[in-house]
């Protein structure tokens, strides 16, 4: 029996979660609904910097080694650069990461004396991470998606009850889970950045409140992390404290070209990321909903991971209701 699934949403979540979910769940048919896809979701404006940033939760630790795995494996492939994974080199502040986090980047250590004077940096460690472009990573899941089968359908989800037909609903429709799901805890943090070229820039600078993070052919400079800020224009304060902040960090970024200026929220759900099931009932049926939503900044340094447990989650729950079908 065929199981049909909708995703909401065409982000690094819900492609990733479509994804694993089409690995993982025989005989099943993937539809993703989506207001906005790459290069116009959240994940586009980020750096794709791989680093448990603005999320919270007991099993973040998991998610986060799970993904940091996944790009490990994904580096080995001959198309890694088509999915715009590659490593990172460079120096952040005092993170205040746990033993535990810190053993699963590739390379982290204390900076020496000599490397602070040297760069003339006020940071304290130096590590190895990768980076995901998801302006080439979110079109090459879309395309996965669709040669294993799957449908993409440019449409507006406003309430759950436009998708009752379905055997499953899959939420993951980031800030959009809000409204969906009339959740208090989900709320928006404001992130402003420029996107420029200065390809002599191979290496990351991150402080509390700026950063220059190099993708595959350009520079992310940022930014900001302004809770509960609904607006999408770019302002000009932010503007010219991000360019003066990133330019103290790596002076020669006064000479980078600006192709962009972008504005993104991060869906931040306080107390914990929300990977859960419930049934809901829909029309007078009951219809499950897997959620996955409320990364925070963290969505592409989670999203394998969470896709994992995702997955996880509704084959139980498949399982179950098949073996309760037999009785």
């Amino acid at each position: 029996m065929v199981v049909e699934i909708a995703v909401v949403g065409a982000g690094v979540i819900g492609l990733s979660t479509a994804y694993k979910l089409q690995q993982d769940i025989k005989d099943c048919q993937v539809t993703v609904f989506y207001k906005e896809c790459s290069p116009d979701t959240t994940g586009d404006v980020s750096a794709g910097f791989i680093y448990p940033y603005i999320c919270s939760g007991h099993k973040v630790n998991y998610w986060f080694s799970e993904t940091m795995k996944y790009f490990s494996e994904i580096y080995k492939l001959p198309n890694a650069f088509e999915m715009g994974v590659q490593p990172l080199h460079g120096y952040i502040y005092d993170d205040g990461l746990h033993e535990d986090l810190k053993q699963m980047f590739p390379f982290h250590a204390p900076i020496t004396d000599k490397e602070r004077d040297s760069l003339n940096l006020d940071l304290q460690h130096k590590v190895t991470t990768w980076t995901c472009d998801c302006g080439l990573y979110l079109p090459w899941l879309m395309k996965r998606i669709a040669e294993q089968g799957g449908k993409l359908v440019q449409k507006c989800v406003r309430s759950f009850e436009e998708l009752q037909d379905f055997d499953v609903i899959v939420n993951c429709a980031g800030m959009g889970a809000k409204k969906l799901t009339n959740d208090p805890l989900l709320h928006p943090v404001r992130g402003q950045v420029f996107v420029v070229k200065a390809p002599w820039v191979k290496a990351l600078f991150l402080t509390k409140s700026a950063y220059v993070l190099p993708r595959l052919d350009t520079v992310v400079l940022g930014g900001t992390s302004q809770r509960g800020d609904y607006n999408l224009e770019v302002d000009r304060v932010d503007s010219a404290r991000i360019w003066e902040e990133c330019c103290r960090l790596c002076p020669s970024v006064a000479y980078a070209e600006v192709v962009a200026e972008r504005v993104g929220l991060r869906p931040f759900r306080e107390s914990t990321i929300r990977v859960e099931l419930e049934e809901v009932k829909l029309n007078q049926r009951n219809v499950p909903i897997l959620h996955n939503y409320g990364h925070g900044g963290g969505g592409v340094s989670l999203h394998w991971g969470c896709a994992l447990e995702s997955s996880g989650i509704l084959q139980k729950f498949l399982d179950e209701r098949r073996a309760l079908s037999k009785l």
